[in-house]
């Protein structure tokens, strides 16, 4: 059985597919697997372009609604306050990834 993604067989890109590194087998910045050591220096604190590192990316979506907005206004009475829907409110969502790249080279953005 032949598995496709898009129309394109598994088999055609599978041989280019790496394992990303578990906590036991990440490198730090000297190349060397300490003992206890489960993490890899940030790709902007590296100087060597050649070297693993964890790079990020910060992604953000400036402006989403998320509700209604209401105002406040005269009632019928004097003293009165009355709410009524006015809007939309919206909001902004950020998140950040941070992901394993074998080379600082292929993370310049993170500076």
């Amino acid at each position: 059985m032949h598995r496709f993604v898009s129309g394109i067989p598994v088999t055609s890109y599978k041989p280019a597919l790496k394992r990303f590194p578990t906590t036991g087998d990440r490198f730090l910045s000297n190349n060397e697997v300490s003992e206890g050591d489960s993490f890899l220096t940030d790709c902007t604190d590296m100087k060597n372009m050649w070297t693993p590192c964890e790079c990020h990316l910060e992604l953000c979506i400036g402006w989403y609604p998320c509700g209604l907005k209401y105002c406040k206004g005269k009632g019928q009475t004097k003293n009165s306050v009355m709410s009524y829907r006015c809007g939309i409110k919206t909001c902004r969502k950020c998140y950040l990834f941070a992901y394993y790249v074998s080379q600082k080279q292929q993370c310049l953005w993170d500076e």
